[in-house]
């Protein structure tokens, strides 16, 4: 059998060669899924092969969490398998993917409803993280890290609201790109806090994610690659382990870059307060329905009830100050920077039992770390990436979190190029 390279950009290589057709990757990569399946309990439901169109993406099958509207599928989001839906047409991010040549061959274990920071689940078997099957895996993408990460599929969809692709990125050790608010349309996929939620790629490899992306939004414009890029550090003196902040300074040592340590505590709390508030009045407007019910599954219960209370006023005021924050928060980082990096978890990557509610050793401190510096980041729909730089004792990923101003999606891609030359998570 035809041996699969590493990189989805070598694949497509090979293709273009015409060392290989487009059926005989799309048979192999296939073939590769359904042997590992079984042994990371990611996969949902296969789905019918459909035969490849061209462009840049032909011969390339994907995998994508199970959120999006399919050709006559509704999506289980984590709670149920896919049902049939006579008519219903793609997601936009879906189609976008199939203008440029892709397919989708299965779809992946999600957080019910989109909404946990970790992968725990009662509707589906226990997903098995590839790095360490005792380690945590973040949510609500946590069937779309495991997949990537076990060589299921080259890169895979999800989606991020309050961190759901930086988290499971950052426990699986991959690159994990949230997008700018708004720069991939979000129809077609389940909402859970309509104006946070967002479409994001999860990949090995920047390149591939670059691939992912560029067809997600082809209209984005590549920027020359600056090679003195100006980074801004910030390296929170509470709820982030020591052995992270020493393991970031390491890292930071070794780039070639200007670096400008900053304190943005007081700020942060400010815009995590809103984040936090929209979060769960959006996800109390989502699931009003079952919450009132008393039928919502629990972790849509635990922010949702709390978001029943937040009156009117509160919401429509952080929605209101929601601009002006960004154009401060841009004009504070991004004036004489170009990236802003921080913790992605404040905490060094615990088992999973640490995090999953109701185990004996659950650990609330934990599971905060796992979220803690997240949902800022969708309040002020920026781009951020998840970027895997050391190995903790236990050889578990630790990762950074890398944002840029809106829209800067392909420059962070280009750093986490240039960062790949000097450590890699493999």
């Amino acid at each position: 059998m035809f041996e699969l390279p590493d990189r989805m950009v070598q694949l497509q290589a090979q293709i273009r060669a015409g060392q290989i057709s487009m059926q005989q990757a799309l048979l192999a990569q296939v073939a590769k899924g359904r042997a590992l399946r079984g042994q990371y309990a990611c996969v949902v439901d296969e789905l019918p092969m459909t035969a490849p169109e061209a462009g840049p993406l032909a011969g390339i099958a994907l995998a994508h969490k199970d959120i999006f509207d399919l050709q006559g599928r509704l999506p289980g989001c984590g709670v149920q398998h896919g049902a049939p839906q006579m008519g219903l047409q793609p997601a936009a991010a879906i189609t976008a993917l199939a203008n440029a040549g892709a397919s989708q061959w299965a779809t992946l274990v999600m957080a019910p409803h989109a909404c946990g920071a970790t992968a725990q689940n009662p509707h589906f078997a226990r997903c098995v993280n590839p790095l360490d099957e005792a380690a945590a895996v973040g949510g609500s993408s946590s069937g779309s890290a495991i997949a990537v990460a076990a060589g299921i599929t080259y890169a895979a969809l999800g989606t991020d609201t309050a961190g759901s692709v930086r988290i499971p990125a950052a426990t699986c050790g991959l690159i994990g790109l949230k997008t700018t608010q708004g720069a991939v349309s979000t129809q077609g996929c389940a909402p859970l806090a309509p104006s946070l939620d967002s479409v994001g790629v999860l990949s090995r490899w920047p390149q591939d994610a670059r691939e992912i992306w560029q067809a997600l939004s082809p209209q984005s414009l590549r920027e020359t690659v600056v090679t003195d890029a100006v980074c801004q550090v910030w390296l929170p003196g509470r709820g982030v382990d020591s052995q992270v902040i020493q393991a970031i300074r390491e890292w930071v040592a070794q780039l070639n870059v200007a670096v400008a340590e900053v304190d943005m505590a007081a700020e942060f709390e400010q815009l995590n307060r809103h984040a936090q508030r929209v979060l769960f009045y959006e996800t109390a407007r989502t699931h009003r329905t079952s919450l009132l019910a008393g039928q919502a599954e629990p972790a849509v219960q635990a922010i949702g009830m709390p978001g029943l209370g937040v009156p009117d006023a509160w919401y429509q005021e952080s929605i209101a100050a929601r601009g002006a924050f960004l154009e401060q928060f841009v004009q504070r980082h991004f004036n004489d920077a170009e990236f802003l990096i921080l913790p992605a978890l404040g905490c060094l990557l615990p088992d999973g039992s640490a995090v999953e509610v109701g185990n004996p050793a659950f650990d609330r401190t934990q599971l905060a770390g796992m979220h803690a510096f997240m949902g800022f980041v969708n309040y002020l729909g920026l781009p951020a990436l998840n970027l895997p730089i050391a190995r903790d004792a236990r050889h578990r990923p630790i990762c950074v979190q890398v944002l840029a101003r809106p829209f800067a999606e392909h420059r962070l891609l280009d750093f986490a190029e240039q960062a790949e030359l000097i450590s890699r998570v493999t």
